[in-house]
């Protein structure tokens, strides 16, 4: 045998064992590709019923959101009656303290008069007798 036909040999031997190498790995490519194809259409068939139930739920809070917002100036006002009303009753507290005050200088006033009128009378009663 002479060097070409030993490189023709051997060329010939690679070539095979690639060819086997080569089938293999084709083989598993075409799973793969079987095995993805059948993943894309799962998820293809379970993806359109979320798609369909996610946009029900975004006209959902639409509808609420819109709710929401037409309320806006309904609750803007409630809040200030309540602010209003708040600063009403710390105005009705400081008179009802004013008043308290009047009152308890008052009978202050009337504790020391009716002191004084007893005392004086008393003084008065006690020069006569």
């Amino acid at each position: 045998m002479d060097g070409i036909t030993v490189s023709v040999v051997v060329i010939a031997g690679a070539l095979v064992v690639v060819s086997v190498f080569l089938v293999r790995f084709l083989i598993e490519v075409r799973k793969t590709v079987m095995a993805v194809r059948g993943l894309v259409t799962r998820i293809d068939g379970e993806l359109v019923p979320t798609v369909h139930e996610l946009q029900g739920i975004l006209e959902n809070v639409k509808t609420t959101v819109e709710g929401v917002a037409s309320r806006v100036e309904d609750v803007k006002s409630a809040m200030a009656a309540v602010g209003d009303t708040g600063r009403n009753i710390s105005r009705i507290n400081a008179v009802v303290g004013e008043v308290a005050g009047l009152f308890d200088r008052t009978s202050i006033w009337s504790a020391g008069m009716s002191a004084a009128a007893k005392h004086i009378l008393g003084r008065i009663s006690r020069r006569k007798g």
